[in-house]
């Protein structure tokens, strides 16, 4: 089945072992509800797996907003590995100089944070005129 319908893709770390990472995880979501029925969240470890299916969906998908929660870019890697680039590229670390607190640190964040990064994450959707 083709993509006929998703014109912006998410994919994001979503790792949840940390702080960023849970965090990259509920930033997406929280995408999808403000840009709606155009967006669609993207699963990595599929595309991590090169499952073929999945592969050529996200490669098929006009825009992809890529989110990673620290200096790893674990999601851009994966991504540059089977040849998928992102029209934006999103670091917390490096875009925004929020602190990864390392292993085990999934909770180590406000609901203030992810409202707030959201919304600049939001900000250079934007400015990049993601316009489909």
């Amino acid at each position: 089945m083709e993509n006929k319908e998703v014109k912006i893709g998410i994919v994001s770390c979503a790792s949840n072992a940390s702080n960023t990472g849970r965090l990259t995880s509920l930033i997406s979501i929280e995408l999808l509800k403000a840009l709606g029925e155009i967006a669609g969240i993207c699963s990595l470890p599929a595309i991590a797996t090169n499952v073929p299916r999945q592969t050529h969906l996200v490669k098929s998908i006009p825009k992809l907003v890529v989110i990673d929660g620290c200096h790893q870019e674990c999601t851009k890697n994966i991504l540059i590995r089977v040849g998928i680039e992102p029209s934006i590229y999103i670091n917390l670390e490096y875009d925004f100089g929020f602190k990864k607190e390392g292993p085990f640190t999934t909770f180590n964040y406000k609901e203030s944070d992810v409202k707030g990064l959201t919304n600049k994450i939001l900000e250079k959707i934007n400015k990049k005129e993601l316009n489909v």
